[in-house]
C-alpha cells in the first residue's frame, strides 16, 4: 500500500489562484463557473475545501472556509482535505488524517495551525519536529509520532482515501471546493477575487440544496 500511496504523491499539484481555467470541453461547459464530475459516492451532503499547509492562497482564503464552515444549511457537513503532495510529504497527510479521526474538534485549529506554522514560522510539515509544534499550537494532547505510530494501519487506508478522493474530483491546484461530491470551485473562475470567489461558491451551495 506505500508503494501505492509514493506512487500517487508523484502527481503534481498548483498553487493558484489566478490563472484562467483551460479545458477541452465544449464551449458550454466552459461557460460554467465550476467543473463537474461524476458524482462521488458518500459527498453527496459534503462540502470539502482542499488545501496545502505550503500554499499562500488556501491562507488567504482561511477566514473565509471557517465561515463557511459554520454558515452551510444543516444538512450539509463540511471538510477541510488536504492534497497529499511532494511539498507537503506524507507525514502531513498522515498526520492530518490522525487528528480528523482522533480529535475531529481539533480539525480546523490543526489547519490554522499547520498554515500559520509553514508560511510564517518556516515549519516544515515533511518531519516530525515540524508536525510536533503544529499538533502543539492546535492543543492535540498526545504527541503526534506516537498518535500515528498507534494507528498506522487504519491510517494508511485513510491516507489512501484522500488521495482517491483528490483523483476522483479531479483537483488539480490549491484551494478547491467541491460541493456534493459533484462540483468543483477554485478561485481561478474569479481571477483571484476573494468576495467573488465567496459569492461563487455559496450560489453553488445554494444551487444544489434547491435541487435536492
Amino acid at each position: 500500500m506505500i508503494k501505492r500511496l509514493i506512487a500517487i504523491l508523484a502527481l503534481g499539484v498548483t498553487c493558484s489562484a489566478q490563472a484562467a481555467p483551460s479545458s477541452a470541453s465544449p464551449l458550454v461547459d466552459q461557460l460554467r463557473p465550476y467543473l463537474q464530475v461524476k458524482t462521488v459516492e458518500g459527498d453527496e451532503f459534503r462540502v470539502r475545501a482542499f488545501f496545502s499547509p505550503s500554499c499562500s492562497f488556501s491562507k488567504q482564503y482561511l477566514p473565509f472556509f471557517l465561515n463557511l464552515s459554520n454558515t452551510l444549511p444543516q444538512d450539509k457537513q463540511f471538510a477541510f482535505t488536504p492534497v497529499v503532495n511532494k511539498a507537503d510529504g506524507l507525514t502531513y497527510a498522515f498526520a492530518f488524517a490522525a487528528v480528523q479521526r482522533f480529535y475531529p474538534r481539533h480539525v480546523n485549529n490543526f489547519v490554522e495551525a499547520s498554515l500559520r506554522g509553514v508560511q510564517d514560522m518556516g515549519l516544515s510539515t515533511r518531519n516530525w519536529v515540524g508536525i510536533e509544534r503544529i499538533g502543539k499550537a492546535a492543543g492535540i494532547p498526545v504527541p503526534m509520532g506516537r498518535l500515528v505510530e498507534d494507528n498506522l494501519p487504519i491510517l494508511k487506508s485513510d491516507v489512501e482515501q484522500l488521495m482517491t478522493l483528490r483523483s476522483k474530483l479531479k483537483i488539480t491546484n490549491t484551494p478547491s471546493v467541491s460541493v456534493a461530491g459533484t462540483y468543483i470551485v477554485t478561485p481561478e473562475f474569479t481571477g483571484g477575487d476573494t468576495n467573488q470567489f465567496s459569492t461563487l461558491v455559496n450560489a453553488v451551495v445554494s444551487m444544489v440544496t434547491l435541487h435536492e
